[in-house]
């Protein structure tokens, strides 16, 4: 209707001004969602995935399950490695709840069943259990219902025939045809997949609207350490875990050994493949957030992230230590650490400088006294305070989390490498050094 104040492609009056004279309505786009553009409801998606990886470590750090770890995008969306070295695997979907509920022969459903498949047959009894896990529920049937190619076709009522069957002979109508064409669309065989079908199971998720309320508010406040937190305080270590997995689900490896680790004759562990494990215990380890540590370091940090390694000071010191040989473990270290702390910074920046300052007053402490002790000895006495200081950082990352914000060992002994190149450590008796050179 001409005039109608509550259009917004023309003004109130325009039916009183000529066709030239009317002035174009511009839209405010902060004021007008996006429902053409699939990129948000993607990310939701993955967020939803990784969300669910803090049910899963919730549940074994209760002693609901009985996992120790688990592995992010790898082979599975989750492998959850129990205590008996088993690996559990979980397939996430989300889906629109209006599409209706999951059927047997739903795409992504037998396609995940397909996953299923490879996974046993490339891993064997290293395999345990296999889940299903979707936002939406999946289809049911009444007792009364005459539908009989629906119910052969519901998951729930399918797979509790099947589990209760050894062999293809003993599945009974209307799940025996369902079961025909399940084999069909996999490209299996009838004993390879009812092996699978019999470790399989089916589980209801969060709504996909309120999976994150549900973690913060149902699922960390189970935990020892999370029981006082404050609202605020949950949602934000709800979202620092859902970056750590989301870290570990990627590509994204920061360990120095990759730059170390030879191609053809590896002797490491592959640190793409370490990046994708979480270690439950040590994930669920609540540092306080910004709480405020017991005793506090007053002053601003004296290290300048970004301003690189000064690599040739470094090598200087640890080569008039008797260190040669661990120049390049220091320096790979350090640089991973001023990395680390970057992004550390741009995650909670909240935190920072105080963090900062903590940090390298710690671990300096540690090196000056390991030093005091070290230097009591004939020189070179470089080795024996590496082995000191080592011992004394780990100790610092295990007892002290709170006070480091719950950063790790490695990033302890970079730190040092760090104070090293800014000549606020020594490892040997002091002696000129030539110019730094910033790497």
């Amino acid at each position: 209707m001409k005039g109608d104040p509550l259009r917004m492609d023309e003004p109130a009056d325009a039916s009183s001004k000529g066709k030239d004279d009317i002035a174009p309505v511009v839209a405010d786009p902060t004021q007008r969602r996006n429902t053409t553009d699939p990129g948000d409801a993607t990310s939701r998606n993955y967020r939803y995935q990784h969300a669910y990886g803090i049910i899963i470590m919730v549940a074994a750090d209760r002693g609901v399950r009985p996992y120790v770890a688990i592995w992010c995008e790898h082979h599975e969306d989750f492998l959850a490695q129990r205590s008996d070295n088993v690996f559990d695997g979980y397939q996430i979907k989300t889906s629109r709840p209006e599409s209706g509920a999951w059927k047997l022969t739903d795409g992504e459903l037998t396609k995940s069943i397909g996953r299923f498949l490879d996974l046993v047959e490339a891993f064997g009894d290293k395999i345990g259990d296999l889940f299903f896990v979707s936002n939406k529920d999946f289809d049911r049937v009444t007792p009364e219902s005459k539908n009989e190619r629906q119910r052969g076709r519901c998951p729930g009522l399918f797979l509790k025939h099947v589990k209760a069957c050894s062999a293809r002979s003993e599945i009974a109508a209307p799940f025996d045809s369902a079961f025909d064409e399940l084999q069909a669309t996999c490209g299996c065989s009838p004993e390879q997949l009812i092996a699978v079908l019999h470790r399989m199971d089916l589980v209801v998720g969060p709504s996909r609207g309120e999976f994150d309320a549900t973690i913060s508010n149902e699922h960390l406040p189970q935990l020892d350490d999370c029981r006082s937190l404050t609202p605020d305080q949950l949602n934000a270590f709800r979202d620092d875990l859902v970056a750590l997995i989301h870290r570990a689900s990627s590509l994204q490896v920061t360990d120095p050994i990759r730059h170390l680790r030879p191609l053809v004759a590896p002797r490491d562990g592959d640190p793409a493949l370490a990046a994708k494990k979480i270690v439950i215990a040590d994930a669920l380890r609540y540092d306080g957030g910004s709480a405020t540590p017991d005793f506090r370091y007053p002053g601003d940090p004296k290290l300048d992230l970004g301003a690189g390694l000064k690599s040739d000071v470094l090598e200087q010191k640890f080569d008039a230590a008797g260190l040669k040989e661990d120049i390049e473990y220091i320096s790979e270290r350090a640089r991973a650490a001023e990395y680390n702390l970057l992004e550390d910074i741009m995650r909670r920046p909240e935190r920072f400088p105080a963090l900062l300052r903590q940090i390298e007053q710690r671990v300096h402490g540690e090196l000056s006294e390991a030093y005091l002790r070290a230097r009591q000895q004939t020189a070179p006495f470089g080795p024996a305070m590496l082995i000191d200081a080592q011992d004394r950082l780990r100790r610092v990352a295990a007892d002290d989390a709170a006070i480091i914000g719950g950063h790790s060992y490695d990033c302890l002994v970079g730190v040092a490498g760090l104070l090293t190149g800014e000549c606020r450590v020594w490892w040997s008796p002091r002696f000129p050094l030539n110019p730094p050179v910033v790497t």
